[in-house]
């Protein structure tokens, strides 16, 4: 990659940021385009995220992506929400175009495409278990409504923070329950659902568990981990042991990030060479 006076940047604003494949991904969809542009990651504290984001704006960055903990505060930030991210309520995507900052979601599409990419099935119908209401978790739990879900519960250890999903979901036909993300609780109702999404950040570092009890899984259950750093975490490590059927983050994250590259560039995302990226920078000689 040759970096020149003319080059356009896009990034991500996050805090950690240091685990990121995303450089990765849309850099390798720059060099196969032929296209002088470049993505870096850039560790943004929240405090810091409006001025960032506005230091984007007067800097000339045609974009960034958004991961924790900045979905949900973008949400009064951005000059323009699309109908995605106002319906998901959280914002992972901003084009920065005619001096606006356009607030978009991702996530939506991206963890759709990935359980029918893991699991051959959509939502539709599905009963749902939803591990963490923060951006991610409530992108995701909306997108589950949107597409027709029976029944989303969503697990969180802050009361009150699973209501903006409940009136979000209002609109739609799929049941909502909000549950306490303790064993417990979990324990209690995880029998009831088909699939379980972890949409929070435990398992990004090698060693955090949910503390999940080993019984609660079986082979008739569908596990699917945002977390994408290993090939399997601790989550899925215990999940696939009892037989339910498994599948990390990466999936979400390319497909995400695919529609975040033509949100910005207007060209089409070479996804293959997306893939092929991903794989390398995460698993390196391991796959």
């Amino acid at each position: 990659m040759n970096i020149d006076g003319s080059t356009t940047v896009v990034g991500l604003f996050g805090s950690p940021v240091t685990h990121t494949a995303s450089p990765a991904m849309h850099n390798a969809a720059f060099k196969a385009l032929k296209m002088n542009w470049a993505y870096l990651a850039f560790p943004v504290e929240p405090r810091n995220l409006r001025g960032a984001l506005l230091g984007a704006r007067d800097m000339g960055l045609r974009g960034v992506n958004l991961t924790v903990p900045h979905k949900l505060s973008a949400l009064d930030i951005v000059d323009e929400l699309s109908e995605e991210a106002r319906k998901l309520g959280a914002v992972n995507t901003v084009l920065i175009e005619n001096g606006k900052l356009r607030g978009f979601n991702t996530d939506g599409y991206g963890i759709a495409k990935a359980i029918k990419t893991e699991f051959n099935f959509t939502f539709k119908g599905k009963r749902v278990l939803v591990l963490g209401a923060g951006g991610a978790g409530r992108s995701i739990a909306v997108q589950c409504a949107l597409d027709g879900a029976s029944q989303v519960l969503v697990a969180n250890r802050t009361p009150g923070k699973t209501d903006p999903i409940a009136r979000q979901m209002a609109e739609t036909k799929t049941v909502f329950r909000a549950v306490a993300l303790t064993t417990d609780d979990i324990a209690r109702v995880i029998n009831e659902v088909d699939l379980l999404i972890n949409a929070t950040s435990v398992g990004l570092l090698e060693g955090e568990s949910l503390g999940l009890d080993p019984k609660l899984f079986t082979p008739r259950l569908f596990v699917y981990d945002t977390v994408y750093r290993f090939t399997e975490t601790e989550l899925l490590r215990t999940a696939a042991a009892a037989g339910a059927k498994t599948a990390n983050g990466l999936n979400m994250l390319l497909h995400q990030g695919a529609r975040a590259f033509e949100i910005w560039t207007k060209h089409k995302a070479p996804l293959a060479v997306m893939r092929r990226a991903l794989n390398a920078a995460v698993y390196g000689a391991r796959k």
